[in-house]
C-alpha cells in the first residue's frame, strides 16, 4: 500500500509550509512589523490533484490521511482529492482531446492508439489552516508544492 507513504510525505510538506510561515511572522514580529500576521496553529484542509494515471486509491488515501494526521497539527482535517484530466493526441486521426476516465479510446475515431505526457503525479494545491488566535476562521494558502 503505497498511500501510506504518499500520506506520509504530503503532511511533511504540509508540515514544513506551515513551519516555513511560522518562521517568517516571527521574523517579522522580531523585526518590529505590526501587521506580521498570525502564526498557523491547525491544519484544516488539505486539497490535490491527482493524475489519471496516479494509481492512487482515493479511498485508501483518504483512510491512511485520517490515520497518519493523528496526534498532529492535521488530526481532523478535511483531504479533498480531485483527478486532472490527462491531455491526449489520437496517432490514427490526430484528434486532440482529454481523458477524465480510464477509458483509452479515441472519443473522434474509437482507436486506441493515443499519446500522452504524465498523468501520474500528486500535486498539492491548497492548504487551510486556523490561526493561532482563532477558532473557526480558516485561511487559504495556495502552496503548489508537489509530492
Amino acid at each position: 500500500m503505497h498511500e501510506a507513504s504518499l500520506v506520509q510525505g504530503l503532511l511533511n510538506v504540509a508540515f514544513r509550509a506551515v513551519e516555513e510561515h511560522n518562521a517568517q511572522v516571527d521574523a517579522r514580529r522580531a523585526a518590529g512589523d505590526v501587521r506580521a500576521g498570525r502564526k498557523a496553529a491547525r491544519i484544516t484542509r488539505l486539497t490535490c490533484s491527482l493524475g489519471l494515471l496516479s494509481c492512487v486509491e482515493p479511498q485508501t488515501l483518504t483512510a491512511c490521511f485520517e490515520l497518519l494526521a493523528e496526534g498532529t497539527p492535521a488530526e481532523g482535517a478535511q483531504l479533498l482529492l480531485t483527478t486532472e484530466p490527462l491531455p491526449c493526441r489520437c496517432e490514427e486521426c490526430g484528434a486532440a482531446f482529454e481523458l477524465c476516465e480510464r477509458r483509452f479510446v479515441c472519443p473522434a475515431c474509437g482507436s486506441d492508439a493515443l499519446r500522452f505526457h504524465g498523468g501520474h503525479g500528486m500535486t498539492m494545491t491548497g492548504l487551510d489552516v486556523t490561526a493561532e488566535d482563532e477558532s473557526d476562521t480558516p485561511t487559504a494558502a495556495n502552496e503548489d508544492k508537489h509530492d
